[in-house]
């Protein structure tokens, strides 16, 4: 649209294009109550009469007496509503003049023969964040301040630098820059919520957290009363991210390298009890190097013992979690890699032992013991399964003894002789059955059974 067009526009308003072409005008006809404007991505609700420039209405939501909304910025709308909704406050009305740019493209849509400028008449009622909690439940309200940059958000274990305040009933209880690992906030003495929000973030984005409910978890530790009616606000900036590289775009040797990294990471949790952190990593690396087919002998040797070692700690982390079902089967995996593995021997043994499998048990403790002659605790292992096996065998022959002499039960040979007789009468019916005949019982003969003298 060239300026002449521009002003045979119906009015002569601020032109808030983006590139100041005069595409975009803008008319308050109310102003609002508020001073606060949208924000990116902001759930935004509105009314809105669409009409041409010699004024024929061509839509009209008021006539359905329903709102309408959509996320702002997001391109859910003609680029007119994205760009002057985000300049309105609560409450206003305004008027918008859109050049085919900034409205249906110069092609135009099926309602229009070919591109032209419309007017749309918006009156903005309400506007609220984004719920970004996983079950939409309204704990985690997220607006974007400033919009990131990149094609990337942060992973699993990817390394974040972020700025960080906290707010609680207008006091600020927390600000600092701090750099952390994502999945594992708490070392750092970050909440649970403000480690979900950043990986939803990109590079150099400022985004404001409204967290309540269930989203308040772990702030506890930093003097917050934790109330139904809690309410906190954050901000984040996300001012660094490295992120750990797509398993994709990874060679066969830097799956090692990053193996490594993860390795170092999981068994510092381990040394710290975080055990179900510490199986998150160990199954990344598992994840990396099962694939790998090294053709050189000293890699194929290295990436084998790794894969070892992170499938032997899975074991010992799922045993110290009491989840002995998973402990096996890791103990199976490793054991399956390198048969004399003497670690997980003796876990599979306590598994067994946890499963009453006690001869198991004893096998593997035994095999330990070909290993390792001088393996006291497997040696103790055997005794202790030795020593419930007798156990068992005398409750059972206990149990055993109870049940036969207890007079109170019926004794088999009765039990064989009520068949017997129940079996006889059911041949007996079934003969007077085929002969045409029922069976003739004394009551129904009216006939009373004598009384026993």
């Amino acid at each position: 649209m060239t300026s002449t067009e521009a002003e045979k526009l119906p009015f002569k308003g601020e032109d808030i294009s983006p590139d100041h072409d005069q595409g975009l005008l803008k008319e308050i006809v109310r102003q609002g109550t508020s001073n606060d404007k949208p924000l990116y991505d902001d759930q935004v609700f509105i009314h809105y009469v669409g009409s041409e420039l010699d004024g024929k209405v061509f839509v009209n939501s008021r006539e359905r007496d329903e709102k309408y909304s959509f996320n702002l910025g997001k391109g859910e709308v003609i680029p007119a509503w994205d760009i002057g909704v985000m300049t309105m406050k609560r409450g206003e009305v305004a008027r918008f003049s859109a050049t085919p740019k900034y409205a249906y493209g110069n092609k135009g849509e099926k309602k229009y023969r070919s591109a032209t400028n419309v007017i749309f008449e918006i009156e903005l009622f309400d506007f609220n964040g984004k719920d970004i909690s996983d079950e939409q439940d309204g704990s985690m309200i997220k607006r974007i301040i400033q919009r990131g940059s990149g094609r990337y958000l942060p992973n699993e274990d990817a390394t974040v630098d972020i700025k960080l305040k906290g707010t609680y009933q207008n006091k600020i209880f927390d600000e600092r820059t701090i750099q952390f690992i994502v999945g594992l906030p708490f070392l750092q003495n970050i909440p649970l919520a403000i480690d979900y929000a950043v990986r939803k973030m990109y590079l150099n984005e400022h985004c404001q957290l409204v967290l309540k409910g269930k989203a308040l978890e772990g702030l506890e530790k930093l003097s917050i009363p934790i109330k139904d009616d809690t309410s906190i606000q954050c901000e984040i900036t996300l001012i660094k991210l490295e992120r750990l590289e797509d398993e994709g775009a990874l060679s066969d040797k830097e799956k090692v390298e990053q193996s490594e990294l993860l390795k170092s990471r999981a068994d510092n949790l381990v040394k710290n009890n975080h055990y179900q952190h510490a199986i998150t990593r160990y199954q990344m690396i598992v994840k990396l190097l099962t694939p790998i087919k090294f053709s050189d002998r000293n890699d194929r040797i290295k990436c084998q013992q790794m894969l070892v070692a992170a499938q032997s700690n899975i074991s010992l982390c799922y045993l110290k979690l009491g989840d002995h079902l998973q402990c096996k089967q890791y103990c199976d995996s490793t054991l399956a890699l390198d048969g004399k593995n003497e670690k997980c021997l003796f876990r599979r043994g306590q598994t067994q032992i946890a499963f009453s499998n006690y001869e198991l048990a004893i096998q593997d403790f035994q095999s330990v013991l070909k290993l390792n002659p001088s393996n006291i605790a497997a040696k103790q292992q055997i005794e202790e399964c030795q020593r419930l096996i007798k156990q068992n065998e005398i409750k059972k022959k206990e149990s055993f003894k109870s049940f036969f002499s207890d007079t109170s039960r019926t004794s088999l040979f009765d039990v064989d002789k009520k068949c017997q007789e129940t079996k006889e009468k059911m041949q007996e019916k079934n003969a007077l059955r085929s002969l045409g005949l029922e069976p003739i019982s004394l009551e129904s003969l009216n006939i009373r059974r004598p009384e026993p003298q």
